[in-house]
């Protein structure tokens, strides 16, 4: 059994019960997972982002460890859940937000629905896909129907490390499981029952050009030098649709970014932070 001793527990008046890692005080600061993970995911940013001044808060989305509490993944009832978030957890101040693949989507997302509780926004290769592009190549791109039942199979009949070593090699490279560090490996295989309606239910919509025109702060956009074509050309054309956007490349990183490389992942995050709260 994974040990949950880090987890601090917070509960509010609206929302679900959050499992929580947090560190430093200042600026606040939410930082958003994405799929597989939960708020271990951000361990190797905490530190940083703390000494650079900020109030880091990563939760656990509901579905995820360690509490999960649904086994039905929405990604519109986690955009309820963070709205809710925000609204209590702020004290009257705007959050800034990082939000890395799903969790990308999600702050994206977030921005649009509360503009008000939100500063600045950073994007790491979010999920999802643009609607301009041609869907013949989004889907080509992207793991077909009988690949995802195939993982499914895999998770409900106990192969957990199976399906997870497939998904996490489909988001990143070839071999990505095979090297990824243990740490990395235990938070996954916690989180490996999210697959199962995550594949089944929760297909991402993608990103409208009304919707990309509904953003007015500052964005900073990060892609990995080494990622898929799909996450880097999403990041490029949001870069090139928002009107306050800076996009960023980690070198020599694929997907999971901030894990492979958290220092040029996190100077490149509080370098962005710090400049444009100092531009107003």
């Amino acid at each position: 059994m994974s040990d949950t001793t880090e987890f601090e527990n917070l509960s509010f008046s609206a929302g679900p019960l959050w499992a929580c890692l947090r560190a430093g005080t200042g600026r606040p600061l939410l930082l958003i997972h994405g799929s597989l993970c939960d708020a271990r995911f951000w361990r190797g940013q905490l530190p940083a982002l703390a000494a650079a001044g900020f109030a880091a808060l990563a939760p656990s989305l509901r579905a995820y460890h360690p509490l999960h509490l649904s086994q039905h993944m929405s990604w519109q009832q986690d955009l309820d859940d963070l709205v809710a978030l925000l609204e209590q957890a702020g004290g009257g101040e705007r959050f800034d937000v990082i939000g890395h693949s799903r969790g990308g989507f999600l702050a994206f997302h977030l921005a649009r629905r509360a503009p008000h509780l939100l500063h600045r926004l950073v994007l790491a290769e979010p999920g999802g896909y643009m609607a301009s592009h041609d869907l013949r190549d989004v889907k080509g791109a992207l793991p077909d129907q009988a690949w995802r039942e195939d993982v499914i199979a895999m998770v409900e009949r106990g192969d957990s490390a199976q399906a997870v070593a497939l998904f996490v090699d489909s988001v990143s490279r070839p071999g990505s499981w095979r090297f990824s560090p243990a740490d990395f490996r235990q938070m996954a295989l916690d989180n490996a029952s999210t697959l199962i309606s995550q594949l089944r239910d929760d297909a991402l919509p993608p990103y409208q050009p009304s919707e990309i025109a509904e953003l007015n702060l500052p964005v900073l956009l990060l892609k990995g030098q080494r990622s898929l074509p799909r996450f880097r050309q999403t990041v490029d054309a949001l870069g090139e649709q928002l009107s306050h956007a800076q996009v960023a490349e980690v070198a020599g990183a694929s997907h999971a970014m901030n894990l492979a490389y958290p220092a040029k992942f996190n100077q490149l995050v509080i370098d962005f932070l710090q400049q444009s709260a100092s531009q107003g």
